[in-house]
């Protein structure tokens, strides 16, 4: 359960969603010449710019060094710093009087206080800078530079050892930063940050690969330094957040389903999807042991605190609010004086949303080659009331990361007759509908050069391999120059996960063969011949990589290298039903009064 506790507690903000250290840490040592290719060689110095969460930021004392957890671990600060022994002394006397007394016994208000304490590590002043003990740990060097730590740190987020590149290790970079950090110190960090690539590397192009959130900093350095323009060979936007999330457009105004007891109850944890159906009906069986309106409050008071006190002065933040919910989240949060010079700073980048498609196209009329990757067929996580209203890729909608291309709802097509508008196509030997018929292509700001991988989670990027493959090719050579220049990589093809098959394929390799009867020795390494054979391939049927992992998982079973899934009944989802049908959303010690008022009213 606590574990549970946990990943709900980083969920509620992770849907709910330096000048400083760059610029000074890029001493003259660092902008010392560290190749010796120059212009001369044939490839760009590439620079990763991560997305929500995928850098290394870690609590530090006072005195700026790391505070380790028991196994001598760095902490990290993203999402929240989880002290558990001073979170159950807040917690528990308010909790046990609570339920002793089914009644709120100071436990909303104790909840709300944990959520300070929890989240707070990620406070920001009035300016929109940050005041706790967190550094995020960054590379002012390349990639062929780090250590065997700082690789590990990387490779976390984005696995490039993976998937070998020709683009050598010394000209690729990791732009790490604070998410909830000030955004526009990010971007004349980002800034910095280019000089110093194009200083130890002698060239004067570069590559920059913005992901998700990533694509908010880079979109702002259009805007507040055209002058990189120049200095840009080839941009390549993987699931950008260019217009914001509506997940956080949805908790800057309030609309928050998880606030309505019903919709608590009957199927929120259960659409939320990052839980399995047995560890969501069995929270919702025991969130019953408060009664509703504590539970309710409980939760209002979190949801107050987690948004006025951490979300609102974070300027990072706000940068993932879409330009349509902007206004009025402004209004609601941003007019009071004390909040002036944060309203500053986020109406600057509101223009910016404003002019971001314009400014891409500057880039891209001024020689700038501009590729993009999408992903579709997946709603937005369930915690704003627009999640189900837009197609998405589970965090960001379609129409922010393709700045523009329409689109039917999930499960839906567009209409038979549907003809594809040419917003931004004049060819019309292009076909930009999608064989699903769910996108037209030709509406998005660059129809020719986006990438679209339908049924792909955008939590989940890092693990398709594809997607990683072609962001190699492309950050490596010039080859590609369109969606139509490679069979290998078409406009439209399917999302994946490769986490699994690529774990069962190194269990497969510590498997002694010639322990094994022939037949099951053949079995597995056919297993194993087929499923390398899928992840060859970058074109494949949908349905090819599960078959090959279920086929490689029976072999390992049948081997005696690998446990066989044997899944758990749920249990508590008839439970679940059963109590919301029949009692709604009140708690267990509300239960006899709802009977008995169901009696009276039976026998009058």
């Amino acid at each position: 359960m606590k574990k549970n506790f946990k990943r709900v507690l980083a969920l509620m903000l992770s849907l709910l969603l330096m000048l400083s250290v760059c610029t000074c840490a890029a001493t003259a040592a660092d902008e010392q010449k560290r190749t010796t290719c120059g212009e001369d060689c044939a490839f760009y110095p590439t620079i990763i710019v991560p997305g929500l969460g995928q850098s290394s930021v870690i609590v530090t004392d006072d005195n700026g060094n790391p505070v380790l957890d028991r196994k001598g671990n760095k902490i990290s600060a993203f999402p929240a710093y989880l002290q558990i022994g001073p979170l159950l002394k807040k917690m528990l006397m308010p909790t046990l009087m609570t339920l002793l007394l089914q009644r709120d016994v100071g436990f909303s208000d104790a909840f709300a206080d944990a959520i300070d304490l929890a989240f707070g590590i990620n406070e920001n002043d009035l300016n929109g800078k940050t005041v706790t003990n967190v550094k995020t740990e960054k590379f002012p060097y390349s990639y062929a530079e780090c250590n065997d730590y700082e690789r590990s740190v990387i490779n976390t987020h984005i696995p490039f050892e993976l998937y070998p590149t020709d683009l050598p290790r010394d000209h690729l970079y990791y732009f790490s930063y604070n998410s909830f950090a000030n955004h526009i110190d990010l971007v004349e960090e980002l800034y910095a940050y280019i000089q110093m690539v194009k200083a130890q590397t002698g060239h004067s192009k570069i590559n920059l690969v913005p992901l998700s959130q990533g694509a908010s900093i880079v979109s702002a350095l259009l805007a507040y330094h055209p002058d990189v323009v120049d200095t840009l060979h080839k941009v390549m936007f993987v699931v950008p957040a260019l217009d914001g999330s509506r997940i956080i457009g949805d908790v800057f105004n309030g609309r928050i389903t998880f606030l309505n007891a019903d919709y608590l109850y009957n199927g929120f944890l259960e659409e939320m999807t990052l839980l399995d159906p047995q560890t969501a009906h069995l929270i919702e069986v025991l969130a019953r042991i408060f009664p509703d309106e504590v539970l309710m409050s409980a939760l209002q008071k979190g949801v107050k605190h987690l948004v006025e006190n951490i979300m609102i002065r974070s300027t990072s933040m706000w940068a993932l609010c879409p330009s349509a919910d902007y206004p009025s989240a402004a209004a609601k949060y941003l007019s009071a004086p004390e909040m002036a010079a944060i309203k500053a700073q986020t109406d600057r980048y509101y223009q910016v949303q404003l002019q971001s498609r314009a400014n891409v196209q500057k880039m891209k009329d001024a020689g700038v080659q501009v590729f993009c990757v999408a992903e579709y067929n997946y709603s937005l996580i369930n915690v704003g009331e627009n999640w189900n209203k837009q197609n998405a890729d589970f965090i960001i909608q379609l129409d922010s990361t393709t700045m523009g291309a329409v689109s039917a709802n999930i499960g839906e097509t567009l209409p038979a007759d549907y003809k594809q508008q040419n917003t931004h196509c004049s060819n019309p030997a292009h076909n930009h509908i999608s064989p699903d018929h769910m996108i037209d292509a030709s509406t998005g700001l660059l129809p020719d050069t986006t990438f679209y991988f339908d049924n792909q989670r955008h939590d989940l990027t890092q693990h398709n391999d594809i997607i990683l493959k072609l962001a190699m090719e492309l950050i490596a050579h010039d080859d590609i120059k369109d969606v139509y220049s490679s069979p290998d990589f078409p406009q439209f093809n399917h999302g994946r996960n490769v986490k699994t098959i690529l774990e069962l394929l190194d269990k497969a390799e510590t498997v002694n063969r010639k322990l094994l009867p022939k037949r099951r020795a053949a079995a597995l390494d056919a297993a194993v011949a087929n499923a390398n054979a899928v992840l060859s391939r970058t074109v494949d049927a949908p349905d090819a990589l599960p078959n090959a992992e279920a086929q490689l998982k029976t072999a390992l079973v049948r081997a005696g290298a690998l446990r066989p899934d044997i899944p758990l009944p749920d249990a508590f989802s008839p439970v679940s039903r059963f109590l919301f049908s029949h009692f709604g959303s009140n708690g267990y010690s509300e239960l006899p009064s709802v009977l008995l008022s169901g009696l009276f009213k039976a026998a009058a």
